[in-house]
Order: structure tokens, then C-alpha cells, then sequence
């Protein structure tokens, strides 16, 4: 009878003696102990991103080796559908999501308008420049290049564009693939930097080189891999895991009229079901450990100025970068997608 009291009593107390994790990650402190302890006790967080879902559940699982006693689950969309997902759910007061991260500016400011969002300042707040937070409410996960690259099978680094007025050569008809720009915030600075830079004839020129367009830039990669198209306009964080992950023949070009650069915006959700733990997780995916990961694993580039670039990958200090920043986002977001519509068409 002592024996079984005394099993019993170690089968009750056990797991409550079980080590809280600690808030310092790689030497670097991301929480308190009480909210970690909070997240805990949730033990769960479910996450959306905008971001390759390959590659999320890997850098995920260096969360959860962290912290094991929560679990993460990852729904993968383009922003578009992501979005759409989110403002249903909030409009219906099921919110699902805990946190997520999407490729659009003006949209996360929509969801701050619609108060779809909490307040969120992380403890690596200050690392980040103006250009790549909304203080308290998003911060940049990430961000990466917007870039032609080339078949190296099918094509020398001399026969290959140099620049974006090289794609209207007629020697390009038909042979160059691109996402759309209703794909997402990456696509719209894309064609936001066109619009801007480029001459007022050139998107229409563009245009009638009769161009593929497809709806995610994953599958350009993939055509420019395949031969299927010559040359293509992706981001360095759909190129990077093809080219140098799995030695792909593609090769980018940084083009000198200027190179987009893009946010990645992470957030919180308000109404969130695990709102502790989604904390917990953004504090840990904006720390130089989750940082460093990311750009080993993707090739993206760190806001942190303490995260060297991905191997394979310049620094860019030596390029010429662009983004047309916030109030230019939010200002010409909706007449941009318009016109580049009509003028390619809806594909």
C-alpha cells in the first residue's frame, strides 16, 4: 500500500517538477520567466506565414527543441489567401491563428485598422530600423531581394540581362517568367519599383514580351530551373534554397538600376486562442539564433545588423537597394494593382 501511495504521489508531482525552459536562447534573453512559463502551459501555438512551408517546419523545429513543451502548427498560403483566411475568421470571431507573417504592408496596415492585430513590442524592438517595423505592432522576420535570374545551362553570364531594360529585348519574347502582382507585397514592390524607376513605357513594353506569369514565385524558380523559361524575376528567397540548397543551374543578376528589397511583417493576432506562446515564438523568431537559421536555411536577408548574410549571398552594403517605404504602400497600394492588371491582365 506505501509503495502504490508512493508511485501515485510521484505520478501526480512529476510533471509539475518538470524544468521550466529558459527565456535565454544562444545567450540572448527573449522573454521573462513567467511568460515563458505562461506559453507553457498553453502548449501550443498555431501559425500562419506567407513563407516556403518546407522550410518553416524545419526552422520550427529549432523552436520546439528550445522550448518542448509547445507545439507549433504551421499553415502555409500565398498572402492573398492568407489574408483572406485571417479577416474571415476575425469577421467571425473564431480567430484560429496565433501569429503570422505576410508579404504585404498595406494589408498588415488593414489588419491594424480593422484591429485584427495586438500590440507586440519584443525585446529586440531597437535592432530594427524604421523601414523594417511599425513599432509595437510588426516587425521584419525577414526580407529579401527582388532579382532576375537565368538557365545557366541555356545561357553565359554574358548572354544573360544585365539589367531590367535588357527584358525588352525581343530576344526575351515569351521566354521570361514573373509572379503577378496580385500574388503579394513582394510582387507589388516589384512592380511598384517598375512604375517608379523605370520609364512610363516600360510595363507595357514588358508586357508585350508576353511574358508567364504564374501565381507564386516558387514556380518560377522552378520554370527557369526546368528550361522551361530563360530567364525569370523571383526573390532571393525563393531562388536561394533551389540555387544553393540544391545546386539548381540558375544564377541571379543584380540589376544596376536598382534592386527591390522587401518586408516580411510578423505579428500578432488579437483574439489569438494561444496568445502567450505566440509571443513567446515571435520574440524567439526575431532573435539572432532564429535569425541566423533562417538566413542558413532560406538565403533571406536579417534586419538585425548582427546576422552575417546566407553563404552564397553579397552583402547589401555593395548593392543598390529600393523600397518605396510605408506611406507609399499604403498610398498607392490599391490604384498600383489596377494598372498593372490592365495592363497584363489578370493571370
Amino acid at each position: 500500500m506505501t509503495v502504490r501511495l508512493v508511485l501515485a504521489a510521484l505520478f501526480v508531482t512529476g510533471p509539475a517538477l518538470a524544468a521550466t525552459p529558459s527565456p535565454v536562447v544562444e545567450g540572448e534573453t527573449i522573454a521573462t520567466p513567467e511568460l515563458v512559463a505562461a506559453a507553457c502551459a498553453e502548449g501550443k501555438v498555431t501559425y500562419y506565414t506567407a513563407q516556403r512551408d518546407a522550410d518553416e517546419r524545419q526552422i520550427v523545429q529549432k523552436f520546439q527543441q528550445a522550448f518542448p513543451c509547445i507545439q507549433v502548427s504551421v499553415i502555409s498560403a500565398v498572402t492573398g489567401r492568407l489574408y483572406e483566411r485571417l479577416q474571415t475568421e476575425s469577421q467571425a470571431g473564431k480567430t484560429q491563428a496565433d501569429l503570422t507573417i505576410i508579404t504585404d504592408e498595406a494589408l498588415t496596415q488593414r489588419m491594424i485598422d480593422a484591429k485584427m492585430l495586438r500590440p507586440w513590442t519584443p525585446p529586440q524592438a531597437a535592432m530594427f530600423a524604421a523601414n523594417a517595423k511599425q513599432q509595437g505592432w510588426w516587425y521584419g522576420a525577414s526580407g529579401a531581394l527582388m532579382y532576375m535570374i537565368y538557365n545557366t545551362q541555356s545561357l553565359t553570364a554574358a548572354e544573360a540581362p544585365k539589367s531590367w531594360a535588357d527584358l525588352l529585348d525581343a530576344k526575351w519574347k515569351g521566354n521570361v517568367s514573373m509572379a503577378a502582382v496580385t500574388t503579394g507585397g513582394t510582387s507589388w514592390v516589384q512592380f511598384d519599383f517598375m512604375k517608379q524607376s523605370m520609364p512610363a513605357t516600360y510595363l507595357p513594353a514588358l508586357a508585350a514580351q508576353e511574358s508567364k506569369i504564374f501565381s507564386t514565385y516558387a514556380a518560377v524558380v522552378q520554370s527557369v530551373a526546368r528550361g522551361e523559361t530563360t530567364v525569370g524575376i523571383t526573390d532571393s528567397l525563393d531562388d536561394y534554397p533551389l540555387r544553393v540548397g540544391q545546386g539548381a543551374p540558375i544564377q541571379p543578376v543584380y540589376p544596376s538600376e536598382g534592386i527591390p528589397f522587401v518586408n516580411y511583417p510578423m505579428m500578432l493576432l488579437a483574439g489569438a486562442p494561444h496568445p502567450n506562446a505566440a509571443e513567446l515564438f515571435g520574440n524567439w523568431y526575431l532573435s539572432k539564433a532564429a535569425q541566423t537559421e533562417l538566413v542558413r536555411l532560406r538565403g533571406v536577408y536579417s534586419f538585425r545588423p548582427d546576422v552575417a548574410p546566407a553563404p552564397g549571398n553579397p552583402p547589401l552594403s555593395g548593392m543598390k537597394l529600393w523600397n518605396p517605404g510605408h506611406d507609399t504602400v499604403l498610398r498607392d497600394h490599391d490604384s498600383l494593382v489596377t494598372d498593372v492588371v490592365a495592363i497584363f491582365g489578370r493571370r
